[in-house]
């Protein structure tokens, strides 16, 4: 039996032995629970708010080796209550402890007799001196003095300390019969007297300050020094201001829908403050009619004036007013100005834009058109006005032509020239003077001439057209080709200048082929070549040209 109980306990102590050994691998100190049973430094230590400085040997419970505090004590306030973590160093290891800082003294304060003046208003804090405490201190009436009334009053002071504690400190205040401030209306005349300081005439009072050259124009307060039965004491001219402000008012009118600011209602504000305006009750913008209409007007001293204006709201049913529209003759071909002249009113907005509707109408055909003139005021009201446009033919006779044809000739031909020479000087200003475009007026060729002249483009008719003009003028013999045939018409002139009738085309070729005096066996082969029909003609219409 005593074998198996030696054997039990060796191994037990084994196992404990293991155990301690796997604490340790853990990282856990063994010592640290052997120090919480047995503590080196106290968990807490209390000191007085106030106290100057702390020694770290108030936190060890123990003697030590080395001890030292990690926390910078000196960065802590010790007049500020509170507790605080403290880190202490021990033989190399660190351990937390905790500093409280209790205030339990109260403070300490001389009492102060204090002289007002009626009205005068006096702080808790000129009735103490001397005060004393490691913390900040707040100091209060018990029950606030009354100025208002003169003579002797026990005022009781309570002063308290961060840790509440408090004492209360006794004294007098003894209140003059002379008041703290004499007021004076603001932007009036400075007449400020002796006797002002007091009501009670058997006090004599004399004015140490000169005042003559206060600035009264705006509230302020200005210190003035008095002398009272010998006694040097502080009061003031307070400038007050207690006129309300004065202004006309302004009767208006408004369209319904639109609405004003208060300031429109009046005028002539004066005031030696700012002022605000308001509308003493809502305003009745979107009712048709006359209305009453109160305006508040109020200094930045709370004085109010009230003033009485008319609102009248009216309601828009005229529709805008055109004037300047009136029916139009032109020549076809011609271009309008649908606005010039033409202008619009309204009763009520200033700016109103209009519309034109000249779609129906056609400047290059000859009829009777409509265009339409639309304008709406803001408020709906609309304005439609009509006006007719007539386009007339434009008729162009023989000397509206040669007028354009007769500079031209002058200018690209000479006295000594030969028919040939002349033509083909024609030749290149029409084709270098008109444009294709592809389209032209085919009813009449003088009128297309003189188009093709005027406009510089058109298509082969314009070409054929501008070309016969100037070859007439040059007196030189022509006549009209006109092709057979083909998915377009086409059309050039056959000229004969003495030698016999030649093709003559200045419109241009995709070929850009010289087309000045060509034979019919010439125009022949360049339709071949070209296909459509492009030279193709009755040639039992023309005269055959001369072989080459």
């Amino acid at each position: 039996m005593r074998g198996r109980s030696r054997s039990r306990r060796r191994k037990r102590k084994i196992q404990i032995a293991i155990m301690m050994l796997s604490l340790v691998s853990l990282g856990i100190v063994v010592g640290l629970s052997y120090m919480e049973a047995n503590p080196m430094i106290a968990k807490a230590v209390t000191i007085e708010a106030g106290t100057p400085t702390v020694d770290v040997n108030r936190f060890m419970l123990k003697d030590a080796k080395s001890v030292s505090f990690v926390t910078d004590i000196n960065k802590l306030d010790l007049n500020m209550p509170g507790v605080y973590e403290i880190q202490i160093q021990v033989n190399g290891r660190v351990h937390a402890s905790n500093l409280e800082i209790v205030d339990t003294i109260a403070p300490r304060a001389d009492s102060v007799e204090v002289i007002a003046l009626k009205d005068e208003r006096v702080r808790a804090l000129d009735f103490v001196d001397n005060i004393v405490d490691a913390t900040d201190v707040k100091v209060s009436f018990i029950d606030e003095p009354d100025t208002s009334t003169p003579g002797e009053k026990v005022v009781k002071i309570a002063v308290v300390d961060s840790g509440k504690n408090h004492i209360v400190v006794e004294s007098k205040l003894t209140v003059l019969d002379v008041k703290s401030s004499v007021k004076v209306e603001a932007g009036g005349v400075l007449d400020v007297k002796p006797a002002d300081f007091v009501d009670n005439n058997n006090i004599e009072v004399k004015i140490l300050s000169d005042i003559s050259g206060l600035d009264i124009s705006k509230p302020t307060e200005h210190p003035v020094s008095i002398e009272v039965d010998g006694r040097i004491l502080n009061s003031y001219i307070h400038v007050v201001d207690t006129t309300p402000p004065t202004a006309t008012p302004v009767n208006v009118e408004v369209w319904l829908g639109e609405s004003l600011p208060p300031s429109s209602f009046v005028k002539d504000i004066k005031d030696i403050s700012h002022t605000e305006i308001f509308f003493a009750t809502e305003t009745k913008f979107d009712e048709v009619g006359s209305h009453e209409i109160g305006i508040i007007i109020e200094d930045i001293y709370g004085n109010k004036s009230e003033i009485k204006s008319i609102l009248k709201v009216k309601a828009d049913t005229e529709p805008p007013v055109f004037s300047g529209i009136v029916d139009k003759t032109v020549i076809e071909g011609e271009t309008i100005s649908y606005k010039k002249g033409v202008s619009v009113r309204d009763n009520k907005d200033k700016d109103v834009t209009y519309q034109i509707d000249s779609s129906k109408v056609n400047l290059n055909k000859v009829g009777t058109y409509t265009v339409t003139y639309t304008a709406k005021d803001s408020s709906g009201n609309k304005a439609v006005k009509t006006a007719t446009i007539t386009v007339r033919p434009f008729v162009v006779t023989e000397e509206m032509l040669y007028d354009k044809v007769d500079p031209i000739i002058a200018k690209i031909t000479k006295a000594n020239m030969s028919k040939r020479e002349i033509a083909y000087e024609i030749y290149k200003w029409v084709k270098a003077n008109v444009g294709y475009t592809g389209s032209s007026n085919k009813d009449d060729w003088k009128k297309e001439a003189y188009n093709g002249l005027e406009k510089g483009r058109g298509d082969c008719f314009t070409f054929y057209a501008v070309a016969e003009a100037l070859l007439t003028r040059a007196g030189i013999d022509n006549m009209r080709v006109t092709r057979v045939g083909g998915k377009t018409r086409h059309y050039w002139n056959l000229i004969n200048c003495g030698d016999g009738w030649y093709h003559f085309d200045t419109c241009p070729n995709k070929d850009k082929m010289e087309t000045f005096m060509l034979t019919d066996a010439e125009v022949e082969a360049y339709t071949k070549k070209r296909g459509n029909n492009y030279y193709n003609f009755d040639k039992s219409l023309y005269p055959a040209t001369p072989e080459k």
